[in-house]
């Protein structure tokens, strides 16, 4: 009853800090919980999707509506044609200004604009480094775009703690990989645990909420961000102009 409670208030955009802790802890231990999650979210993709397929075949609709009932009969040609043309641009506009307004802020342009994927600084490789190490193997696969190996080897050196940071740079494959809730999960550990990388992960903490269309969440990290980082802050400032 929990979990199912869990996803309804997280669909709700209604989870408190202590629910949404609670949340990303069973995206990462709980197989069935996640599976639940990834099924759900798909559904809610698939709804919004329709609803903004109706909503620009209402206003094409719309448009041609008043093309074919506009009072023609008393104007001059010119003048007639003007004013349907008029009615028809006005209407678009105003249509375009509603579809804006219900389907908010565009999330995937917004996190696009302002991901950028954090360099390894952790550890220098070179061509004439042949010593072979999971530190090496791992940031190789994350250097060259393979994220999913780079996240297999970290987590398979995640018990031995053999990867400094391991944290921070798995996040970041999740978040290449699309798998945001783990991300999220991952970078509020960091926050916790990890000082050298606390800033830059409250930065792609508040893109990871803004991936998931969180925008609650993404607003509340980046006034954090703003008051306590200086990393990126300017940036963040901008971002939740566009958010507010």
């Amino acid at each position: 009853m929990e979990k199912e409670q869990l996803l309804y208030l997280y669909f709700s955009k209604e989870l408190t800090a202590e629910q949404k802790q609670r949340f990303d802890e069973l995206l990462v231990t709980d197989p069935d919980f996640k599976k639940q999650f990834d099924f759900e979210s798909d559904i809610q993709n698939a709804i919004r999707d329709k609803e903004t397929k109706d909503l620009k075949q209402r206003l094409v609709g719309f448009e041609k509506d008043i093309s074919q009932s506009a009072p023609v009969r008393r104007l001059k040609p010119n003048y007639q044609k003007w004013s349907i043309a008029a009615s028809i641009t006005l209407l678009a506009a105003l249509g375009w200004i509603v579809y804006n307004s219900l389907s908010g802020p565009n999330y995937n342009d917004l996190y696009e604009s302002n991901f950028q994927e954090y360099p390894n600084t952790v550890y220098t490789i070179t061509r004439s480094d042949t010593v072979q190490s999971l530190e090496r193997d791992a940031f190789a696969a994350y250097e060259s775009g393979d994220y999913e190996l780079a996240a297999k080897i970290f987590l398979s050196s995640e018990d031995k703690g053999s990867i400094e940071h391991s944290n921070f740079y798995l996040a970041q494959t999740y978040l290449n990989l699309d798998k945001n809730r783990d991300a999220i999960a991952l970078f509020n550990k960091v926050i916790e645990t990890d000082d050298e990388f606390k800033a830059e992960a409250n930065w792609y903490l508040a893109l990871a909420y803004l991936k998931e269309e969180d925008k609650k969440n993404a607003i509340a990290v980046l006034e954090h961000h703003i008051e306590n980082y200086d990393y990126n802050r300017s940036k963040a400032e901008e971002l939740l102009k566009e958010l507010d």
